[in-house]
């Protein structure tokens, strides 16, 4: 099969060489890089970085994606300390060898009235991420301009179509938007990765991939009749009530296994 299977490790274990062997163990070839030990990736030292490539070559384990933050900020935020963070994300991406580095498109209560502003400040990311020759992935985020099917489209355009999408399901449920039914026949033209989580729509509430309104199943079987190539990123977000926090080791390689029979089933 063409997908890859990643995951944000980081909400297994603190220890990162923990988690590239935790990863290993339950035959992973890659992870996310969000944050190194409790510090986000953009804040990690020269000498935790090479401790991290030593770790990931113990193991033979390959980083997918610069999991960053940025864009995660009000749209109104100040934008250089954005790109300066975006162009040290681009450096970090070429060091451990992926072309991925995530964005967001900024917090709004009001996107028709920020759209103007958040296009052209995608389209100055856009611009950094070609200089820099990384490719930069959109999650669609509950709260940004980016949540919602259309709009998704909007940024995709705005960067003259080099931005990529995140597909994640659950944020789709949580903003109200049929995955599948919905978004899926709009983006998946845009789309090269997947996050995977879940979530109720009554309640919003993360629940295991393919117990919550994700529309699952149907990806699934689209997935395997078109032979899709990406990656497909495991964020359980079963801690913390559904927030990104600590769940164990073993709750989160049950979740791994729970994502390969969806995918297989």
């Amino acid at each position: 099969r063409m997908i890859t299977l990643t995951g944000f490790t980081d909400e297994a274990l603190t220890s990162f060489p923990g988690q590239v062997r935790m990863a290993s163990q339950a035959g992973l070839t890659h992870i996310e890089l969000r944050r190194i030990g409790t510090r986000p990736i953009l804040e990690a030292s020269t000498r935790t970085l090479a401790a991290a490539q030593d770790a990931l070559a113990d193991h033979s384990v390959r980083v997918s994606c610069i999991a960053t933050g940025l864009g995660k900020q009000p749209v109104n935020a100040p934008l250089g300390p954005q790109l300066d963070g975006l162009r040290r994300a681009a450096a970090f991406a070429h060091r451990f060898g992926t072309p991925f580095v995530r964005t967001f498109s900024w917090f709004t209560t009001t996107p028709d009235t920020d759209r103007a502003r958040v296009l052209d400040q995608m389209s100055l990311f856009a611009a950094v991420a070609q200089d820099e020759d990384v490719t930069l992935l959109h999650e669609n985020e509950k709260g940004i301009f980016g949540d919602t099917p259309e709009r998704c489209l909007e940024l995709v355009a705005a960067s003259g179509n080099t931005l990529r999408l995140i597909f994640d399901p659950a944020n789709f449920v949580q903003c109200g938007v049929r995955p599948f039914d919905h978004a899926w026949p709009q983006l998946v033209d845009d789309v090269s990765y997947l996050h995977a989580k879940d979530a109720r729509a009554a309640t919003g509430r993360v629940t295991p991939v393919g117990e919550g309104d994700g529309q699952w199943a149907e990806l699934a079987d689209w997935l395997r009749a078109s032979d899709w190539d990406g990656f497909c990123s495991l964020e359980p977000h079963l801690g913390l009530g559904g927030r990104g926090g600590p769940v164990t080791t073993r709750r989160w390689v049950d979740a791994l296994a729970t994502l390969r029979s969806v995918l297989t089933a």
